[in-house]
């Protein structure tokens, strides 16, 4: 991880086809690691579809969203319906895989696209949210803010991790400013707390899987951390919603 995070900086700095490829490796690994939790540590032949729609969607990243998606979406059922042989389930479980794993992780490189002083907002929301959630719900949590999905999330450390970030989103800002660069203090906080928000979000969502699938992790890839899931299911969805409040700014 010591490797892992300055070289994701550096990439993340770099922007275009290093960060594309990048992402796409991440894609690739996360899209497998949601693959076996589903099938029993296995990979099944309907899987390879989502994998040669990755490298297809990480090929023509530029098209327009929603027309890719809706491209992506119409070839996946035709897939289905042509090879019936499928289960239904499995089905369900590749094109929910492809939406959750590239295709939010995504959207850190259009972020990046539009700004490289946002992009830094995905990371630093997400990192002060979990920060602050646990260090206050370690010592103040006492109102549950889930049952058995994640009984370790409180509702006074969801609350500070939205504050934390927006402080740190406001810190980044004022530096940003004091630095002549372009960027609104009060449009960093209001990202930073998207951010946060969405980013506990995630967390709960890639917790609830787990906790349904019965795993502790969705893999090892990333020693004391778990797999790219576990290291990126917050940053996922936080990266989702800063392109989209980014874009209403």
């Amino acid at each position: 991880m010591l490797v892992g995070l300055p070289l994701l900086i550096l990439v993340v700095g770099v922007g275009g086809i290093w960060l594309r490829g990048i992402l796409f490796v991440l894609s690739l690994i996360g899209l497998n690691e949601f693959y076996r939790a589903f099938s029993g540590a296995k990979i099944l032949p309907i899987h390879v579809v989502g994998y040669l729609f990755v490298a297809v969607y990480f090929f023509a990243l530029d098209m327009p969203l929603v027309v890719f998606a809706a491209f992506i979406l119409a070839n996946i059922f035709a897939v289905v319906v042509f090879y019936h042989k499928f289960d239904v389930k499995e089905c369900l479980v590749t094109i929910g895989g492809f939406f959750y794993v590239p295709f939010l992780l995504s959207f850190i490189y259009f972020v990046r696209n539009d700004s490289i002083y946002f992009v830094w907002l995905i990371f630093t929301s997400a990192s002060a949210s979990d920060t602050f959630a646990y260090l206050i719900g370690r010592k103040w949590g006492n109102h549950k803010m889930t049952g058995t999905s994640s009984p370790g999330k409180s509702w006074e450390g969801c609350i500070a991790g939205v504050v934390g970030a927006a402080a740190i989103g406001y810190a980044y800002a004022v530096i940003a400013v004091n630095l002549e660069f372009d960027l609104s203090v009060l449009n960093a906080v209001i990202i930073s707390v998207a951010g946060a928000v969405f980013s506990q979000f995630g967390d709960l969502f890639a917790s609830a899987i787990k906790r349904s699938v019965g795993i502790k992790d969705f893999g090892k890839v990333l020693p004391g951390h778990g797999g790219i899931l576990d290291r990126f299911d917050g940053i996922m969805v936080s990266a989702a919603m800063v392109y989209m409040v980014m874009i209403l700014l």
